[in-house]
């Protein structure tokens, strides 16, 4: 109930969000060389980062993009557990929107819930409709292979950088580098007692070809 009346303030605040939102992008254009995005970040903020939720920036949504991004493209994004809520026509027009709207040298980082991690109470808290919170939203369950491919069929190349493999291996790469920050990963999220993989994500580097 409390959640339910959370969403309805929030969405009578919207108007007043979006006009502050061009606000702080007006700023941040003023102040920036290059553009930082986080999309889908709710009350997610990294300094030097620009932040947007759906209320501000539909990633499906192309109209949305030309509204801030006319004139300089976007040299970074970053969405942490926000791929697996959008359908696969939905996924399809955010590759579009993050192609065409970014920069030549542009790197996007992903993180999802990862389908080949080898916790079957993981599986069933992050699985669509599952027992975790937010998934009765999730539409997707991608694994390292079904991710990659969706952007690789929009020229980009992908870049794993955690995830489990089919086999049963984690392979962990992550850093909390400038390519941007991700809470739910095996050295940030606090589930991860002395190093146990209790909590990853599926995370994925990716650029144009």
């Amino acid at each position: 109930m409390y959640t339910k009346f959370k969403k309805l303030i929030y969405k009578l605040l919207i108007p007043g969000i979006r006009i502050w939102k061009k606000i702080q992008w007006r700023f941040y254009l003023w102040n920036s060389e290059k553009i930082k995005l986080i999309v889908g970040a709710g009350g997610t903020e990294y300094e030097g980062w620009f932040a947007t939720d759906i209320y501000t920036l539909d990633i499906t949504n192309e109209k949305h993009f030309k509204k801030y991004f006319k004139k300089k493209k976007i040299d970074k994004i970053l969405a942490e557990h926000v791929l697996e809520h959008l359908t696969d026509e939905q996924l399809k027009r955010t590759c579009r929107n993050f192609y065409k709207y970014s920069s030549p040298a542009v790197n996007i980082r992903i993180a999802v819930p990862d389908g080949f991690h080898t916790n079957p109470e993981y599986i069933n808290k992050v699985k669509p409709g599952g027992t975790g919170e937010g998934a009765m939203d999730h539409k997707n369950l991608f694994n390292y292979q079904t991710l990659s491919k969706l952007f690789e069929d929009f020229k980009f190349s992908a870049k794993p950088v955690e995830f489990w493999d089919e086999n049963g291996n984690l392979h962990d790469n992550f850093s909390n580098d400038e390519n941007g920050y991700i809470k739910r990963s095996l050295i940030n999220d606090e589930r991860n007692i002395n190093g146990i993989p209790n909590y990853t994500s599926l995370i994925i580097d990716f650029v144009k070809e």
